[in-house]
Order: structure tokens, then C-alpha cells, then sequence
């Protein structure tokens, strides 16, 4: 008799095990979301019961047809997604949380700058030689131009430096401004100019040194630490108005706390009542510079370090702006194309000095338009001020866009374009305060603008002692105007969008010129 083969039973996975590793995984996300700094509580409940509904749903088909190879899928398809999400949760959280403590423009660079050869060769009739050596150590014997007047600590620093480096004392010729002193270095009195990086921007915008970079070769350096004097903001975001003061340096590549802000914008904000003022002072405002105590040009205030800027504009403008945030064209650039650009209403064609034209109306601005689109002065009529506009217009598309759950899409790309690349004092609690409360209550914030204008004429400047450099004298109502609408935001006051009143002077004499100034 034949002996009887034993059919092999088939093992295979039924899909409760599956939807018990979703319900696992279910769990650990709902931990990494709960544990998010930004999300409101509230938040975490409606997750939680999204979840539970949807692991309810798929144990009931899960126990219907343990078989189906449908239902594993999706089960299995579900336990991937939260495993991965409970994962990047928190490694988003960590790196927003890093953007904040990274510490970045505590240094000042000193630079050791001499004509280079080509400059020489093209003035044989200052210079009996065209070679110059790259080397620090060569130029011991020779002079060194200094500015103690305008930088003293900074020049102090460098010299002191090479007294460490080298062992001997070098001859220095102090001049009463950086502008004297590369006057001095281009007359061929002195041989080597001793500046702060953070003066060149402020030399380049002179006419008549806009070479100065191509002019010259550095020919060593000194970092010196600077501290900030600005404590980290312990402000509660959420509960008490703020004003912050944003900065836009007009330079590419590393950011300093000592620096040109050719941007100066005051964002007030009462979270409260859910309006915001968006102020723009001409950069070339003419305001008390506190470190020198006498007049000169707003963006030249931060060359003496940001806490200066805040110092002169809270005397300027008698509020309490304690908040700063700094980038530069290389920040800006990267943030807009991180958001997928920006769309604003233009409202008027130009064309550019590179040649971009701009039509009139909607507009789509990526990095380097946009980029454009804010520097320009030279081709539209209100010149500066018109400047100033465009960049608030920018300014409010982007708060409109970081505010939108569009933003979600572009995080990855926003983070990689802030990392390392803002200075700030606010914290990362602050900001994930604020997230918790926009995305708690769905704020639909009241936004009003202003752009203060002025006459342009000349005055002598702190920055540049002996020296009359153009500038904007702010018209006093407007200046007061705006200070009013802070104050208003501050105090729990509802604003409206304005027109600001007509420029007029409350304390100088109206200009003979309206051309001309004053």
C-alpha cells in the first residue's frame, strides 16, 4: 500500500501582524509629534484621532481579509510612512533649533591693504615701482595709515598684532577718517592702509574710490572678537508686542555684526491684536550716530556694530526696538528661491541697470529678479525711496508665503537657505511660540506700510569726519507719523493703511531748493 504524501501547509504573514507593526509605528509618531515644539496641543489631539480612526478602519478590513494582499500592502505602505515621519519629526526640529545657536559675525576682520601692481603701473608718477610684495613681513619698515579717530580699537588690535607676530614696533600715521587715510595710501604717504573689512562697502560707495576694490590687494588679516551687545531675546512672542529691526547688507558672502545694513526696516507686531507696521527709513537717513555723538547716515551706524543701529534709531524714533535680524544679498537670494519665489504687484515698468526689464503689474520675482527688483534705484522716478518700496512689497510677499501651509513644501530648502547665513537674537523658542499661535489660530494678520521719504543734501558725517557726504534728511511728520503707528501697534491700538502726510519740516527751515536741498 502506497504511502500517503503530506501536503506542505503554507505559513504566510496575515495582515493583523502587518496593522500591529502600523499600530506600533502609529504610536512612535504620534510621541515625535506630540514632542514638536511648534505644534499646538490641540494639534496633537486631532492627530491622534485622525490616527486612531484610520488604524480603526484598517484592523477592522485587517481582521476581515487577512489574506488580502491589498490590505497588507496598505498596511505595510502606513507603517513605513509613520516609522519614517516619528524619524524626521524631530531631526526638522533639531536643525531649525540649530539655525538659532549656530553663532556666526562675532568677528571683526582687520585687513592690511596696499595699491597693487596694476594701480602703480598706471601712476609712474607717484609710484617709482610697480611691485609690491604679498608678504606683511616685508612692509615692517614702511607706513601704515590708520584711522583712530573712526576704528581705534580695530587699528589698536592690528597693530598690536604685529608687534606679537613679528617682535617690532611699527610706524603708524593716523589720519582723522578711513577716507583721508586711502587718500593718504592713493598720494602715496603712507604704504599700508589698516581698515576694518566692514568700511570697504562704506569707501566703495564713494564716486570717487568705487575702484577701491580693484585698486588694492590685503595683504594679511587680524580676526578680532566682537561681542554682542544685545542679549538673546527672552521676550514671549505670543503675548507682548515686538518690534524687530531687519538689515540688509549690501554685500555678498559672510555676515558681521559689525557692518553697512543698506536695508532698514522696522517690523512692528502686536500678536494680540493681530496687527503689523512695516517702516522703511532711507539708509542714507541722516540721525545721531550714538558712538561718535553727532550726525551721520543710518546704514553707517552698524559699522560700529549693530547694537549702534538699534541704540540710534530707538533715539531717532523714541521707541524700543531690542530685535534685530541681519542677511545680506546672498541670504535674501537663497530664501526667495527657497520659497519657490514670490509674487508682487509692480507698479510701474523699468528696466534695470543689468538690462532686466520689469513690466508693470503681477509679477513672479525668483532669487536673482527679485535680487534685482530690490536694489534698484537709478531707473525708477522716486529714485532710493522707490527702492525702499519694492523692498517692503518683497518683504510682505515673503511673511505672506512663510505663513502660508504652502511653506511646508519648501522647509527643506528654507532651512538649507538660512543655515549659517542670519545674524539674530531671537531664539528658537520664540520662534516656535509664534508657529504654535499661527497655526492654533489661523492669524490673519492686518499689515500696514510705510516708506519714509526725505530731501537729499549733503552733511558732514561721524563716519567720515571732515567730510560732506550725501545724505537724506527725513521729513520730520512723517518721521513722526510712523513712530505714532508703532506706538499705536504697541498699545493694543487697530491701524489702518494710510497714505503718509505730505514731507514737511517742523524744526529746519523749508529748502530754497527743491532740486538742490537745503
Amino acid at each position: 500500500m502506497a504511502k500517503k504524501v503530506k501536503k506542505k501547509q503554507k505559513r504566510y504573514i496575515n495582515a493583523q501582524f502587518i496593522w500591529l507593526l502600523a499600530a506600533i509605528g502609529g504610536a512612535l509618531f504620534l510621541v515625535s509629534f506630540s514632542r514638536l515644539e511648534m505644534i499646538p496641543g490641540s494639534w496633537t489631539f486631532i492627530m491622534a484621532l485622525i490616527l486612531g480612526v484610520i488604524l480603526l478602519i484598517l484592523l477592522l478590513l485587517s481582521s476581515r481579509w487577512q489574506k488580502s494582499v491589498t490590505i497588507k500592502s496598505v498596511n505595510l505602505i502606513l507603517c513605513a510612512a509613520l516609522l519614517i515621519g516619528s524619524w524626521l519629526l524631530p531631526f526638522y526640529q533639531d536643525r531649525i533649533t540649530e539655525l538659532f545657536n549656530i553663532v556666526t559675525g562675532d568677528v571683526s576682520k582687520i585687513n592690511f591693504y596696499v595699491l597693487n601692481e596694476s594701480y602703480r603701473e598706471a601712476h609712474p608718477e607717484t609710484f617709482y615701482s610697480s611691485y609690491v610684495s604679498d608678504n606683511l613681513g616685508d612692509h615692517l619698515d614702511e607706513v601704515f595709515l590708520t584711522s583712530i579717530t573712526a576704528d581705534a580699537l580695530n587699528a589698536a588690535t592690528a597693530v598690536s598684532k604685529v608687534k606679537d607676530d613679528y617682535g617690532v614696533s611699527i610706524q603708524t600715521s593716523d589720519r582723522s577718517s578711513y577716507i583721508e587715510a586711502l587718500q593718504a595710501l592713493y598720494d602715496n604717504e603712507g604704504d599700508v592702509l589698516i581698515m576694518s573689512a566692514s568700511f570697504e562697502a562704506m569707501i566703495a560707495d564713494n564716486e570717487e574710490y568705487e575702484n577701491f576694490r580693484k585698486d588694492v590687494k590685503i595683504i594679511g588679516s587680524v580676526d578680532k572678537k566682537v561681542e554682542d551687545k544685545i542679549p538673546a531675546s527672552s521676550m514671549a512672542l505670543t503675548k507682548e508686542p515686538f518690534v524687530v529691526f531687519f538689515g540688509g547688507n549690501d554685500e555678498e558672502g559672510d555676515l558681521y555684526l559689525e557692518g553697512k545694513t543698506d536695508v532698514c526696516m522696522i517690523v512692528t507686531v502686536n500678536p494680540n491684536t493681530h496687527q503689523v507696521a512695516i517702516v522703511s527709513l532711507p539708509r542714507d537717513s541722516y540721525v545721531n550716530n550714538p558712538v561718535f555723538g553727532y550726525g551721520d547716515k543710518l546704514t553707517h551706524l552698524g559699522m560700529q556694530g549693530i547694537h549702534n543701529t538699534l541704540e540710534g534709531l530707538n533715539d531717532y524714533l523714541g521707541q524700543n526696538i531690542n530685535n534685530y535680524v541681519v542677511i545680506n544679498f546672498t541670504t535674501f537670494r537663497n530664501i526667495i528661491n527657497a520659497l519657490g519665489g514670490v509674487d508682487v504687484y509692480n507698479e510701474y515698468e523699468f528696466t534695470a541697470l543689468n538690462g532686466q526689464y520689469f513690466p508693470e503689474g503681477m509679477i513672479h520675482l525668483e532669487g536673482e529678479y527679485a535680487l534685482m527688483f530690490v536694489r534698484e534705484r537709478y531707473s525708477l522716478p522716486d529714485g532710493d525711496f522707490g527702492r525702499n518700496h519694492h523692498q517692503q512689497q518683497v518683504m510682505q510677499a515673503m511673511i505672506d508665503k512663510v505663513t502660508s501651509p504652502e511653506v511646508i513644501v519648501h522647509v527643506d530648502d528654507l532651512l538649507d537657505a538660512l543655515e549659517g547665513t542670519f545674524l539674530t537674537n531671537l531664539t528658537s523658542d520664540s520662534i516656535y511660540a509664534m508657529c504654535r499661535k499661527q497655526l492654533e489660530e489661523n492669524i490673519d494678520w492686518n499689515i500696514v506700510s510705510y516708506h519714509v521719504i526725505g530731501l537729499t543734501d549733503f552733511a558732514e558725517c561721524a563716519s567720515a569726519p571732515g567730510m560732506e557726504l550725501s545724505v537724506v534728511f527725513p521729513y520730520d511728520n512723517q518721521v513722526k507719523f510712523v513712530s505714532d503707528v508703532m506706538s499705536a501697534i504697541i498699545n493694543g491700538e487697530t491701524v489702518v493703511q494710510e497714505e503718509l502726510p505730505e514731507g514737511s519740516y517742523d524744526v529746519y527751515e523749508e529748502p530754497a531748493n527743491d532740486e538742490n536741498g537745503w
